[in-house]
């Protein structure tokens, strides 16, 4: 009898956690309380005609910010693996992360200087959360500093530096996975606010 109740318990456990919605990051760092918002407009939902207009600015941006992260990771790759060769390289690159930087700056301004605290005084109860998100932007600010000097280095190196390279490129990658934690984290707790206000 013991063992048919702890089955039947186990069972509806698991019956229970394929109804119950959870943030789309593995390793998200939201707590179950912050998500009320997201259980309301789970991501399948994010792009229903309803919702669409309010969130799909928001996720564009993100889109673009993955794709330009992705473009410079690749090109590094490509140098390191000996795809290019120093001169295509430099040519490839150097624009591209001067322009990523500022249009990533300019999107923490605007979040940490406008919406974040305009969604905090919407939803207090999620203060916590978006204080997450504001200290990803200061590392996320400075791997930014770091790799701008990096940048400027390689735009005055018209010598081959491979170890230089190498440096860039790892911080690329540093940056790339804590993007990948941020914007997901981002999107599950701000497109559902966006979603759901009136307006």
């Amino acid at each position: 009898m013991t063992d048919f109740v702890q089955n039947n318990t186990s069972q509806q456990a698991l019956d229970d956690d394929l109804f119950s919605l959870a943030p789309r990051h593995p390793d998200s760092r939201l707590e179950a309380d912050w998500l009320f918002l997201y259980n309301k407009l789970p991501p399948d939902q994010w792009f229903a005609a309803d919702y669409a207009y309010k969130t799909s600015g928001w996720l564009k941006v993100h889109t673009n910010i993955r794709k330009r992260q992705r473009i410079l990771t690749q090109i590094s790759e490509a140098y390191i693996d000996g795809e290019f060769d120093w001169a295509e390289y430099r040519s490839q690159i150097l624009k591209r992360i001067n322009m990523h930087i500022l249009k990533l700056h300019q999107h923490h301004g605007v979040e940490d200087d406008g919406f974040f605290p305009e969604f905090v005084s919407m939803y207090p109860a999620l203060a916590p959360a978006f204080e997450i998100l504001g200290h990803d932007h200061e590392y996320l600010n400075a791997l930014l500093d770091k790799l701008q000097v990096q940048n400027d280095t390689l735009a005055r190196s018209e010598v081959e530096d491979k170890a230089m390279a190498e440096q860039l490129h790892q911080t690329l990658v540093d940056a790339t996975d804590l993007l990948s934690q941020h914007l997901t984290d981002e999107e599950d707790l701000v497109i559902p606010i966006l979603g759901l206000r009136q307006g």
